[in-house]
């Protein structure tokens, strides 16, 4: 099996020898493509620099590896990875917290912030706004690969991302690199796009 794949739309082609963990230094959603390969962000601990706007550590050396247009690289950011971050008790401000992950840089741009809708077995539905990338409360041109999702909920029960749930206000998101919009089909949760990152339900109590 190769270490690591090139695959335009595939989420599975980041260093597989970097490890799904919150917790470790070397966490797999703080590697993303750029137009030099497969970097690591900047300022991580893995990095041994704290300096996050300095240059991102190459980790495997591919020219032109994001790509430069559509149909160049990896053509667009693809979705790669789900994790649920908080998901405290109804009742209180915020206490949905989820993160989706890109394999490329993302900005956002002026406008209002993408949502998903989560469906509530309860009948009540909620949205997810993005507030924070890379950890960071969202601002005009603010880039990074991890884009995180909070919500609030009145009620206990168990909430899904829906299969073919589209991204609302998508354009608001922008390819670093081609600065296109990110594509509709990126950022749709088809059945087959969430077994790959790993989407799970979040149970409220």
């Amino acid at each position: 099996m190769p270490l690591w794949g090139t695959s335009a739309d595939a989420a599975t082609n980041k260093p597989k020898w970097c490890p799904d963990d919150a917790n470790s230094d070397y966490d797999i959603t703080k590697v993303f493509a750029s137009q030099s390969g497969w970097v690591r962000r900047a300022g991580t601990a893995a990095s041994g620099n704290g300096n996050t706007s300095a240059q991102e550590e190459v980790l495997v050396a591919i020219g032109g590896l994001a790509g430069a247009t559509a149909s160049t690289g990896l053509h667009h950011p693809t979705l790669t990875n789900f994790r649920v971050i908080t998901k405290a008790d109804h009742g209180t401000s915020g206490n949905i917290v989820f993160e989706m992950t890109f394999d490329e840089k993302i900005k956002y741009v002026a406008g209002t912030a993408p949502r998903y809708v989560l469906d509530g077995a309860a009948g009540s539905n909620v949205n997810a706004d993005v507030t924070h990338i890379d950890g960071t409360a969202i601002t005009n041109n603010l880039t990074g690969n991890v884009l995180r999702f909070t919500a609030t909920s009145a009620q206990a029960t168990t909430y899904t991302l829906n299969d073919d749930l589209t991204l609302g206000n998508r354009t608001s998101l922008k390819d670093n690199v081609t600065s296109t919009s990110l594509e509709a089909a990126m950022s749709t949760l088809t059945s087959a796009i969430k077994t790959a990152i790993g989407v799970t339900t979040i149970v409220i109590a």
